[in-house]
């Protein structure tokens, strides 16, 4: 082909769509378009629950339903946004969401034609969180809190779960529990209030008891889950700190002992002043509940720890804890415990999430915040590596120097150790070592023992370095409240 030919044929391309463009210069015909808010319908489980789908048009459109079990209007509309409500007419009392079928929108002269399907959430909870904040000296980081599940919740997010929160917002004596929900038709997190508990006492376990009691009776479940934010000193008995309900022994100087260091910021014994529970305690409330918490998340601080872990074996399955002062990004947690459209957990996605918090968002400048200890606990393999520390506790103890040991608070004398560090130096047999090792991983799965360089701490007010981390603390080396550990379950179980 010649060059001439070349270029009169490519010129010739180029009138085309200049005559094209101009062809259609004057047609001012509009394309017909339909689109809609969402692909998917969820109805709430009870009968004449309602969802809304927004309808935008370009000219008349219709609908059409297939299916049963719900109702829609209207079933047509005309150019613009038009709202349509769904309303269930049955209930589903099942324990599995449910397919009601169908809706069919399409333009009648020849537009666009769309489909949204209709679901409808079970009666019985694929799972119930409850989020339970004793205590009034920390009110203002609960209602952080609580906006942070605010803005976690949305349409997949609890799913087919629910949340509801107990706090005391008013005096000790009151607490408000309510519901925290995704409303379909504001396309926002709700609130439904349930409950006012006007003599509601967190020091007392009769109370905590009858209030998780009535969670099971208000949101049935498949499972459940708790987390409790408050102050927190793991094992240390009631009487022997500054949250304490009964007298203090002078000698002790427990008062002074738990006073953070002028300038300090605030962290998160179990309750508040003068409304606190022993551990013990609140393991009993557990265990005579008539359902089981498939985990207990503390966002508390000192709670990774072997004594208090012991006590709470038998009343929940798993424990998420930090081995020193701690508050949880709930933004960041909440979705992690509602995975698969809200029908199962992700408890190691939920360590990751709050140790990647602290370990690469936080940049250098505010290192001294960049504090983020986590670990997550099996609770069925404790009393196996009870009994081995039981065996390597009846062996000659290898001389070591505690002062050498990992610690993670800025107290003094220290009170809470490194476990792992601590067998390590403290036990010379090999085997047992070895024993325990295998025993320990089972219970502390390494991949959710997480830290970062470094531990806040506000009883020193300062960044502390991390040279050795297990995730679990232990007392036993501790100086302080020595009697007292003498009497925890876990040194009596272990000292045999």
């Amino acid at each position: 082909m010649t060059a001439p030919l070349l270029r009169r044929l490519a010129a010739g391309l180029l009138i085309l769509p200049l005559l094209f463009g101009a062809g259609c210069s004057d047609d001012k015909t509009e394309r017909p378009s339909l689109t809609l808010s969402a692909e998917k319908i969820v109805l709430p489980s009870e009968a004449g629950a309602t969802a809304r789908l927004d309808v935008t048009a370009s000219g008349p459109w219709q609908l059409e339903i297939s299916g049963s079990g719900f109702d829609a209007s209207p079933l047509h509309g005309g150019r613009g946004t038009t709202s349509v409500t769904l309303t269930a007419t049955e209930t589903n009392t099942s324990t599995a969401r449910t397919s009601l079928g169908s809706l069919h929108l399409f333009m009648p002269q020849s537009g666009p034609e769309l489909t949204v399907t209709v679901e409808q959430r079970p009666a019985v909870a694929a799972q119930t969180l409850l989020l339970y904040m004793p205590g009034r000296s920390l009110a203002s980081y609960f209602e952080q809190n609580i906006e942070g599940i605010r803005r976690a919740v949305d349409a997949d997010t609890p799913g087919d779960g629910r949340i509801f929160v107990c706090w005391q917002p008013a005096n000790q004596r009151t607490a408000e529990l309510f519901e925290l929900y995704y409303d379909s038709n504001s396309a926002s997190c709700a609130t439904r209030e349930v409950k006012t508990y006007t003599e509601f006492n967190a020091g007392d376990p009769e109370s905590v008891h009858t209030l998780f009691a009535e969670l099971a009776d208000e949101a049935p479940a498949l499972s459940y889950g708790l987390i409790i934010g408050c102050h927190g000193k793991a094992w240390v008995p009631a009487s022997a700190g500054t949250l304490a309900r009964g007298a203090l022994r002078p000698s002790d100087g427990a008062k002074e002992y738990w006073q953070p260091a002028p300038g300090a910021y605030p962290t998160r014994s179990f309750g508040d002043s003068g409304y606190e529970m022993d551990i013990t305690e609140l393991a009993d409330a557990l265990a005579a509940l008539p359902y089981r918490f498939d985990f207990l998340l503390f966002d508390d601080c000192f709670m990774a720890n072997i004594e208090t872990l012991y006590d709470l074996r038998a009343s929940v399955d798993h424990v998420i804890a930090s081995p020193c002062e701690i508050m949880f990004p709930y933004d960041r947690i909440i979705p992690q415990m509602f995975t698969d459209e809200g029908r199962s957990h992700d408890l190691g996605a939920v360590c990751y999430e709050f140790w990647n918090l602290y370990q690469n968002d936080y940049a250098s400048t505010i290192y001294r915040m960049q504090s983020g200890c986590i670990m997550l606990a099996v609770m069925s393999e404790i009393d196996r590596l009870a009994d081995v520390m039981r065996r390597i506790n009846r062996t000659p103890a290898a001389e070591y120097d505690p002062n050498t040991l990992q610690t993670y608070e800025g107290l003094s004398p220290h009170l809470f150790y490194d476990m792992g560090q601590y067998v390590s130096v403290r036990c010379s047999d090999a085997a047992l070592l070895d024993e325990f090792a295998e025993c320990f991983d089972a219970a502390f799965p390494p991949e959710s023992r997480l830290h970062t360089d470094g531990f806040y701490s506000a009883y020193n007010n300062r960044m502390n370095p991390i040279t050795h981390y297990s995730g679990i603390t232990i007392s036993e080396p501790s100086t302080k409240f020595t009697e007292e550990n003498r009497a925890t379950n876990w040194y009596r179980a272990t000292h045999e």
